[in-house]
């Protein structure tokens, strides 16, 4: 790949990182008037609007050439994420501390490395794989400060650590349907079925006073603006984004870029909500980055890979 069309991808990879990192900002404000799960089902369910009129106008698939095997990979990914990563994630939050919990979600990309090295035979060398740990070691040093023995409590950590799981189901079938069909189709699909499937916990948790409370969101002009910022950005150009520089860059170079999510989400922090940014955060930040540019660095010496290529 020629260095110019590699930056592209890598700019795309970090515009994804940017508007996930943004997205716990946004999200924070509209906890204080809108329930976890109807933020989820909300931005989902404009995200999915938008991509299937543009994928109906722009890039829609010969739906003869769909599979059953494509629609089980594409359903498959949905319920990985964003269902089941967001309703682990989300829960997690309620028993251990978002601190403990950051550190996990950290990992994901750990476990990632393993998947795209001896099942889909990526070529990486020892010093990505190094990178790899380097950027989780980076995100413990951010955090380091604030965690503490009795933070971990253990249905937290499990819950915590099923998202991470969660996350590792979705690189999987991700990485099938992207060799196949556009990142806007699967996006599109993806937002669509998790919306679906968060219609139903909705309609359960929420009786019908408490649903007209979460309706009236849209009423509220600052309210309507975020949502509209994490369905366009964070649901749908974020995950677009990164799936077109996957199929470029792959699964293991792609996926370390989302361990800058805490470094973004601790920039704007600072400048958005007054948060302090400590010598621990501003470490933390170098070590991230540095992992991050051992993972995307590439060798031409044989002996120095690791996978072996398709």
């Amino acid at each position: 790949m020629a260095r110019n069309n590699r930056l592209f991808y890598y700019l795309l990879l970090l515009f994804s990182t940017i508007f996930w990192g943004v997205s716990f900002i946004f999200t924070k404000s509209l906890l204080e008037t809108i329930t976890p799960i109807a933020i989820i089902f909300f931005r989902l369910l404009i995200a999915s609007t938008l991509l299937m009129v543009v994928t109906g106008l722009f890039y829609r698939p010969k739906w003869s050439e769909i599979t059953v095997n494509d629609f089980i990979n594409l359903f498959a990914l949905s319920c990985f994420e964003p269902f089941l990563y967001f309703l682990f994630e989300t829960y997690s939050l309620q028993y251990a501390d978002p601190t403990v919990v950051s550190v996990i979600i950290a990992t994901i990309p750990v476990f990632t490395l393993f998947l795209s090295i001896f099942y889909f035979k990526e070529n990486l060398t020892r010093l990505n794989i190094i990178g790899v740990f380097i950027s989780v070691l980076g995100i413990v040093v951010m955090l380091f400060p604030d965690v503490s023995g009795e933070l971990f409590h253990g249905l937290g950590v499990f819950l915590a650590a099923c998202a991470v799981l969660s996350s590792v189901g979705y690189s999987f079938f991700i990485r099938k349907v992207s060799e196949k069909y556009h990142p806007v189709f699967i996006v599109t699909c993806q937002n669509t079925i998790g919306g679906v499937l968060f219609l139903p916990l909705f309609l359960l948790l929420h009786n019908p006073a408490e649903m007209a409370h979460q309706w009236s969101a849209f009423a509220q002009p600052h309210l309507c603006v975020n949502l509209l910022v994490l369905a366009v950005c964070c649901s749908s150009l974020a995950f677009i984004f990164y799936v077109k520089a996957l199929q470029k860059v792959g699964l293991g170079r792609s996926q370390t870029f989302t361990n800058l999510i805490p470094v973004v989400t601790a920039i704007f922090s600072y400048f958005a909500l007054d948060e302090k940014f400590t010598v621990h955060k501003i470490a933390g930040t170098l070590i991230v980055i540095i992992g991050v540019y051992c993972v995307q660095k590439k060798f031409t010496n044989p002996a120095d890979m690791v996978g072996v290529g398709e």
